[in-house]
Parts: C-alpha cells; sequence; structure tokens
C-alpha cells in the first residue's frame, strides 16, 4: 500500500514530467509554430491566431520551468499545484463558455490535453487520498525531542491535509 511519502514521491514525478511536457508545448507553439497550427491544432495560419498560439506558447515555457522548479525546490506542494492545473482549465471552460466561445477547428491537440489534465487530477487525488488514509498513523522515525520537532516544522511548508 502507498503511503504519503511515496504518494508525495509519485505527485512530485509526475509534476517534474508535465514541465518537460510544457516545455515541449512552449517549444511548438513558438519556434514549430507554423507545424503546429497546420498538422496539429488544423487551424488557419492567420497571423492573429499564431501570435495567440506563440503567447500561449510563450506561457508553456513559464509553466514548465515552475513545474520543475516546483518539482525540485518545493515537492510538498507539488499534489496542490497538480490539482490547480485540471481547476484552472476548467475556470477557463467556464470563461470561455459565458463569452460563447465555442471550437471549430478538429484540435487534434485536444487529446493529448485530456490525458495531460486526467493524470495531473488523478496523481493528485490519489496523493490527497493516500494522506486522508495515513491521517492517524505515526511517522515512521518521529523526533527525539521537542527541540528537534520545532526545527524540522521550520524547514518544512505546512500543508494540513
Amino acid at each position: 500500500m502507498f503511503n504519503k511519502a511515496s504518494a508525495l514521491k509519485l505527485s512530485v514525478g509526475v509534476l517534474f514530467l508535465l514541465g518537460l511536457v510544457d516545455l515541449t508545448r512552449g517549444f511548438v507553439h513558438t519556434f514549430r509554430i507554423h507545424h503546429a497550427a497546420n498538422h496539429l491544432a488544423l487551424i488557419d495560419p492567420h497571423p492573429d491566431a499564431m501570435v495567440l498560439m506563440a503567447a500561449f506558447g510563450i506561457s508553456n515555457f513559464l509553466t514548465g520551468a515552475l513545474f520543475i522548479l516546483i518539482a525540485c525546490s518545493a515537492r510538498k506542494i507539488a499534489p496542490v499545484v497538480l490539482l490547480l492545473i485540471p481547476a484552472a482549465y476548467v475556470l477557463g471552460g467556464l470563461g470561455m463558455k459565458v463569452s460563447g466561445v465555442t471550437l471549430e477547428a478538429e484540435f487534434i491537440g485536444q487529446h493529448m490535453m485530456k490525458l495531460y489534465l486526467a493524470v495531473s487530477l488523478c496523481s493528485a487525488l490519489f496523493y490527497f487520498a493516500c494522506a486522508r488514509l495515513n491521517r492517524g498513523n505515526p511517522p515512521a522515525c518521529p523526533p527525539a525531542n521537542k527541540s528537534q520537532r520545532s526545527d524540522l516544522a521550520s524547514r518544512h511548508v505546512y500543508i494540513p491535509f
């Protein structure tokens, strides 16, 4: 059975991989923009659409770098970040629906994005399920005295779930 620590390692690994995926998406949306428009998004390469696609690529570079940075430096918040990813896409989808924006192109990339969002959501939910199931279990090696516990607490980000 998985415990909270191993579920966290899985979340960190998934976030790192999603960071690499976003860096790849950023490269495709900017440096290979005509290929992406013609073969992946299947959209008319209108100049305004290409500028918007490149702008999306720039944000992919940012999210990719941030996901990798979090996976390497702020590991404890990885599950929360994984949960924020699909939440942000749901919010964006609601905004598009309210604004009356509809998809006309075939947009082959939507299938990869569905997998991306499903992996993100499932990884986060798996962590939170493991954390909840292991809530009453004592840590493997609790600190021996009070000063070690306070020192340990000051070095880690506290997530209350």
